[in-house]
């Protein structure tokens, strides 16, 4: 690429290109926005591994702090193992208010408080992977949105939720496009589960570019992008020559990709868009 001009229009078509991805991920930043106001007026519901606070007015024998176990109950003074999972803490402060009234105390004043809440995990293609307080994450868009959102090359076809249940583990898959395109609502998650965003696939670019290699596919990559990403073309480089290689149905296909034209033209529908384990070979120039 010793034409100035050429490579001022490669760099200048691939950032034309890069910027047909902006409006997904303005689209996934409101569709966030419009699930946290969705779920905003919803109370949270006590979950295992939640801490709490409880404190009777006046009544010291009767305040405590308790961890809910993995079975949704805690232990209380007097009272011994109540089911508290699945109640929002107004719901538990009126049941603990009752059960205190009817063997203990007179007009009982109870409060409960969340010290400390239970907690989500979220892994693999995310900005910011770890383990995260539900106090605010109702759903499986929440979640991502609490951990950065996703990566680049995230799948967000295939996301997964992993859940224990005392019948053993469950694993749900789902698409998170549909989701953002309202296709289906968002799915609630809960403490304890595991939410696994995969990585959408990786291509290899070989031959005559600076940084021939195996790189992380962004889903709707196009070779010309691609070839940005491994640092442009080398001087002896024949664009031309560039060819994609795939595999269908068990049956490799090459497929020619006018790269010359593409830029000088900057007609990005004879681009192509790469696919997971897609091979892209720049062969050199002799003349």
């Amino acid at each position: 690429m010793n034409n100035p001009r050429e490579k001022e229009s490669f760099f200048n078509f691939s950032r034309k290109v890069t910027t047909l991805f902006v409006p997904t991920s303005l689209l996934l930043i409101f569709f966030i926005s419009f699930s946290f106001g969705q779920y905003a007026s919803k109370e949270y519901v006590i979950s295992p591994n939640d801490i709490l606070e409880i404190t009777v007015y006046g009544e010291a024998d009767f305040s405590t702090t308790v961890r809910v176990a993995a079975d949704g109950t805690i232990s209380y003074p007097y009272l011994g193992n109540i089911r508290v999972a699945g109640l929002t803490i107004r719901q538990l402060e009126a049941h603990i208010t009752e059960l205190l009234g009817e063997d203990y105390l007179v007009n009982p004043q109870v409060n409960i408080f969340v010290k400390e809440y239970t907690k989500i995990s979220v892994m693999g293609e995310v900005r910011n992977p770890g383990s995260y307080e539900m106090k605010n994450i109702f759903t499986l868009m929440q979640a991502i949105a609490a951990a950065g959102g996703f990566s680049e090359t995230a799948d967000r076809s295939k996301v997964k939720i992993i859940r224990s249940l005392s019948s053993g583990q469950k694993i749900l898959e789902i698409n998170t496009d549909k989701i953002i395109n309202r296709e289906i609502p968002d799915v609630e998650v809960y403490g304890g589960d595991t939410v696994v965003v995969e990585q959408y696939g990786r291509f290899s670019i070989m031959g005559q570019v600076s940084r021939p290699g195996v790189y992380p596919l962004r889903r709707g990559m196009t070779v010309i992008e691609a070839i940005s990403v491994a640092g442009g073309f080398t001087p002896t480089a024949a664009q031309s020559g560039t060819r994609l290689i795939r595999m269908e149905d068990g049956q490799k296909k090459v497929y020619k990709i006018p790269v010359p034209q593409i830029m000088r033209e900057g007609d990005s529908s004879k681009d192509m868009q790469l696919l997971p384990g897609d091979t892209i070979v720049v062969p050199e120039s002799f003349f």
